[in-house]
């Protein structure tokens, strides 16, 4: 598996690699095997060498354009016989090894500068690279890996913080992104809007046809569940990174039955920390759908906490607003809205637990008794300050 992803990857690396290198490249290389020539030998100084030694030692195993040449000639090499490299019939770190020499060319860094961080960024650079969605990443990580001052080490940060940074590098296409909004926490996959109002948001929950059922556990709505091509909720852990450093916008977007779409912003958007049971702020409204989340003194959902069917959190103080309603949600005592609600088709009748947006829809309807649930819903954030398309 791998190394037929890597076969794949040499395409791109060698052209990347081949613009950052003069023209007059050298021929393929010969054997034996280039290998040993592109990585920089172990300091190995013997008892009682000082650390200017080993530097000394380090540089004369030559420059970092001199070993990205002999990768070039190597990428050539592998190209034409479809081999990779080898080393006791076992599958060797080639690829990590390119992805190390890269992050060094990219950043004016020699292998011996910084090679722990070199070495984490390759590594986990080697699994992006045979995944899905391995040469976007790769791309999207040499792009942002040139924005880092020379001689600097790059940080651990391996993938965009969010959406809105994946499009400042350049990458203004709706899709599933990788993305890492806690600098000390995995990296994970999202939806990237890229059109709507200037684009830039990162997706954190949509609904369109009842596929998932959003009455999940306090542990499922922190992890994030769903499918990211469909009905989806991030994760509230993922929300808390997101939002957890300078001001933040959330978007929400509803659709009806009937063809007709509104939308509310909030320009002070931001989700607490588990500690914190994950509280919702959302103020500053603006937009044509009402203001649902501040609608009465009762029904408050600014400022309250994040309740689930075995989390109560609620002021409800006569039950559970999660386990009642049958969802995830920052319930006060207990809603004026709830976009996690039960998908219905429209209008239905009995416990008010549908997809609910008080200041569009009426709670129910007094002449039949009806409430109604919407047809789709999607939340949406990106940071404040984000410039995008007019």
């Amino acid at each position: 598996m791998i190394a037929f992803n890597f076969l794949s990857m040499l395409p791109l690396l060698s052209l990347y690699v081949g613009a950052l290198l003069s023209s007059d490249a050298s021929p393929a290389c010969l054997h034996p095997p280039c290998k040993d020539r592109l990585v920089a030998a172990p300091v190995s100084p013997a008892a009682g060498a000082t650390a200017a030694a080993a530097a000394a030692a380090a540089a004369a195993t030559g420059g970092v354009k001199e070993r990205l040449v002999h990768l070039q000639r190597c990428m050539s090499s592998l190209q034409e016989s479809g081999a990779a490299w080898s080393q006791g019939g076992q599958e060797s770190n080639s690829l990590g090894t390119i992805l190390a020499l890269m992050a060094a060319v990219l950043t004016e860094c020699d292998l011996h500068c910084h090679s722990q961080t070199l070495g984490t960024m390759a590594k986990r650079l080697e699994s992006a690279a045979v995944g899905r969605e391995g040469e976007r990443d790769l791309l999207l990580f040499l792009k942002s890996i040139t924005q880092y001052p020379s001689t600097v080490a790059p940080t651990e940060r391996l993938h965009p913080r969010d959406c809105a940074e994946i499009y400042r590098l350049g990458i203004k296409e709706n899709g599933i992104y990788t993305i890492q909004p806690d600098l000390h926490g995995p990296a994970l996959e999202a939806k990237c809007d890229m059109e709507t109002a200037g684009g830039g948001w990162t997706v954190i929950q949509n609904r369109q046809d009842g596929s998932v059922d959003f009455n999940k556990t306090w542990q499922e709505y922190r992890e994030g569940f769903g499918n990211l091509q469909g009905e989806h909720w991030l994760g509230n852990a993922a929300l808390h990174a997101l939002t957890s450093t300078g001001q933040h916008q959330l978007r929400i977007e509803l659709e009806d039955w009937y063809q007709q779409k509104r939308q509310a912003t909030y320009n002070n958007f931001k989700v607490a920390s588990e500690a914190q049971r994950y509280r919702l702020t959302a103020r500053e409204f603006s937009g044509d759908a009402g203001n649902a989340l501040s609608y009465s003194k009762r029904y408050n959902h600014d400022g309250r906490p994040f309740s689930t069917e075995d989390r109560d959190n609620d002021r409800y103080v006569s039950g559970n607003c999660g386990q009642y309603y049958g969802a995830g949600w920052w319930f006060d005592a207990c809603l004026a809205s709830n976009l996690n609600g039960r998908y219905y088709r429209g209008r239905y009748t009995g416990v008010t637990n549908g997809i609910y947006w008080g200041t569009w829809y009426i709670l129910t309807d007094g002449r039949t008794g009806e409430r109604y649930s919407f047809k789709s819903v999607e939340m949406k954030t990106r940071p404040q300050s984000f410039v995008g398309r007019n």
